[in-house]
């Protein structure tokens, strides 16, 4: 497994995982454009074999940053790749002066947040109906000294 910085040509295959895993609130392929040509956004891929089959995005507004969207293929799921992209992408957030990373989760996908949680984000509030679906979604926050601990 390897992590690697996402490229424009990677967007084929980051749109396919994104429209399995999430097929009534996917991004566009133009939105992908548009979120890798944003100076302060930094974006990842994992690859397993040769093959993408994850994804991360990091926000970078120091001091805080939002982690936009991260996703490993359904078949890849639960074997920790999801634990080493968070890991890779909470050290680039400490790398780019990051003090806290937020993001949003949905209330419902209890597997990304017991991940979360591992590595020390708190619930600090929730958006109902936040997804087009109506699902609310929980916000969660890991600031750079919770509970003592380092990056």
């Amino acid at each position: 497994m390897s992590i690697r910085a996402m490229r424009w040509w990677d967007i084929p295959a980051v749109d396919t995982i994104e429209e399995s895993l999430f097929p009534n609130d996917h991004w566009s392929v133009d939105q992908w454009w548009r979120e890798l040509a944003t100076p302060h956004n930094h974006y990842w891929v994992v690859e397993h074999d040769e093959q993408i089959i994850g994804y991360a995005g990091l926000s970078v507004q120091a001091p805080d940053s939002d982690i936009q969207t991260m996703a490993i293929e359904k078949s890849k799921q639960g074997i920790g790749y999801g634990g080493q992209l968070l890991d890779h992408v909470l050290g680039a957030a400490a790398d780019l002066s990051a003090k806290q990373v937020f993001l949003e989760v949905r209330e419902d996908n209890t597997a990304a947040i017991a991940l979360y949680a591992s590595r020390e984000f708190e619930n600090i509030s929730v958006r109902r109906n936040y997804y087009p679906d109506g699902t609310t979604a929980v916000i969660m926050r890991r600031s750079q000294f919770a509970q003592g601990s380092q990056w």
